[in-house]
């Protein structure tokens, strides 16, 4: 697979990571795996609602399902699927890669590719990981994604975090070479501010930042010929869904202003162009 040079000017992917509200990092309060089937599940409604709005707004949406949420909804993958919207992969077990090591994560993210597949019946070629768990001390981490046969990722976070992140990392797609053959890396959208790499077009990012700073920094991707990829969790859709006793810093990050998640992702929608991240990959093989 060879690549060819884009110019990634007014590029826009909407991207959701599908998991459920208690799939949460770094913290001794999330429940671990052998709890997660006998814990309330929020899925089903939250993407019903996430759905209704993309379908309102006429947009398509990459989704990096989990595979064990996969596993427990295959009818809402395939209604996903059937929809227009593009399935890929978030690992099986939500798990850090830095944290899991090589072996752990390579099996987890054939497996949840495996089970997606099963329910839709067509091959997954996306994978991002959970928490955009790759860091400098993981540098198996592109050699194992294509080896698993992912043709794009967009597990990299190019700016320093609490969790994951390579702060030098390239902000731009490219192309990493493995000895599995070429894989397409879209990283999550920074820009700099003042020397320093920041993000308003995620996650707690998303929800903390005035609109008119989102806007702001969607421009100032523009203007540099960078994309904008925005993530979304279906529990961010749920300002009422249940608290975990997270530690203070955590609370805040996985918490703070949920309320303003759907009018954000409404104005997003109506206001910028989105594609899917498999027609992006279509579009840069010679």
């Amino acid at each position: 697979m060879e690549m060819k040079s884009l110019n990634h000017k007014s590029v826009g992917f909407l991207t959701i990571d599908v998991e459920e509200w208690f799939h949460i990092l770094d913290d001794p309060a999330v429940p671990a795996f052998a709890l997660w089937p006998g814990l309330e599940s929020r899925l089903p409604r939250n993407m019903e609602r996430i759905l209704a709005i993309l379908d309102e707004c006429k947009v398509k949406a990459t989704m990096f399902w989990l595979g064990w949420a996969a596993q427990k909804y295959p009818d809402i993958v395939r209604q996903c699927a059937k929809a227009g919207h593009e399935i890929a992969s978030h690992g099986y077990r939500h798990i850090l890669a830095y944290e899991e090591g090589r072996e752990k994560f390579k099996d987890d993210i054939r497996h949840g590719k495996k089970v997606i597949e099963d329910i839709i019946g067509q091959e997954v070629i996306g994978f991002r990981a959970a928490g955009f768990g790759t860091t400098s001390d993981t540098p198996w981490f592109f050699d194992e994604i294509r080896a698993a046969g992912y043709l794009y990722d967009t597990s990299v976070f190019p700016a320093s975090r609490g969790h994951g992140g390579i702060a030098d990392f390239k902000m731009e797609p490219h192309e990493i070479y493995t000895p599995h053959g070429v894989l397409l890396e879209i990283p999550q959208s920074v820009v700099e501010v003042y020397g320093r790499r920041v993000s308003f077009f995620g996650g707690g990012y998303l929800r903390l930042a005035p609109i008119s700073f989102i806007k702001w920094g969607i421009g100032k991707l523009h203007k540099s010929g960078l994309p904008l990829v925005v993530y979304v969790h279906p529990r961010e859709v749920d300002p009422e869904h249940p608290r975990l006793p997270l530690r203070l810093h955590r609370r805040f990050k996985s918490y703070v202003n949920l309320k303003s998640t759907v009018p954000k992702l409404h104005w997003l929608c109506k206001n910028y162009k989105f594609q899917l991240m498999k027609e992006y990959l279509e579009n840069s093989i010679k």
